[in-house]
């Protein structure tokens, strides 16, 4: 797992990106727009050039911020970034959380309620960028559910995934899903990008 926060863009060169993403960047013209980009696309820099080069990939950038996920060659991975900030968690649960989650959000308040709804986001969105699923509409089909004792497991695509939760500082939530070959138990690792200062971490769910 790496992360970069806004000194990451002063190592930002066009000449290091993707074919793709050089055919973007020219739309990326709004200055909030043009700091995630640039943050976003030096840290992926930076990952794909840590050793090992080879392997699977994700990305996600908030508020001039960004998190990108490294896996080996053969695994699944997803990972999503948010700022938490104060939203209308009930309206976006009717949309986003399955019946059991929402039920849970509505029953806490204040920083619980905001931290448990940004949970279960960043989880279902890192599991939409890893299965390929589809935004908004299979948001409330993944992320967690009740067993019969009352604790809270994965609600995952087919597979056999793991996931973690982190709060990062006080602003930010973020979540890595991940199905690894053979059962491999490897477990996720954090970095700075150079320049960067990682905040610190505290771990709110595993799976």
């Amino acid at each position: 797992m790496y992360w970069a926060d806004q000194c990451a863009a002063a190592h930002y060169r066009v000449n290091d990106l993707s074919p793709e993403d050089a055919h973007r960047a020219p739309g990326r013209t709004r200055p909030k727009a043009r700091v995630d980009w640039e943050v976003s696309r030096a840290l992926l820099h930076a990952a794909r050039q840590s050793p090992p080069k080879a392997g699977v990939m994700s990305l996600s950038h908030s508020h001039g911020h960004a998190l990108c996920g490294k896996a080996p060659p053969g695994w699944t991975l997803g990972v999503d970034l948010e700022r938490t900030r104060p939203r209308d968690f009930a309206r976006l649960a009717e949309w986003v959380c399955s019946d059991d989650e929402a039920t849970a959000l509505a029953a806490m308040a204040g920083q619980a309620q905001s931290e448990y709804f940004y949970l279960l986001w960043t989880l279902k969105e890192a599991f939409i960028k890893a299965a390929g699923l589809d935004f908004p509409a299979d948001m409330a089909k993944v992320g967690l559910a009740r067993n019969a004792l009352g604790q809270w497991h994965l609600r995952a695509p087919p597979g056999a995934w793991r996931a973690c939760s982190w709060r990062v500082g006080s602003d930010w939530m973020a979540s890595v899903v991940w199905s690894a070959p053979d059962g491999d138990a490897t477990y996720p690792r954090w970095q700075a990008a150079a320049g960067c200062s990682l905040p610190v971490l505290t771990q709110v769910g595993g799976w």
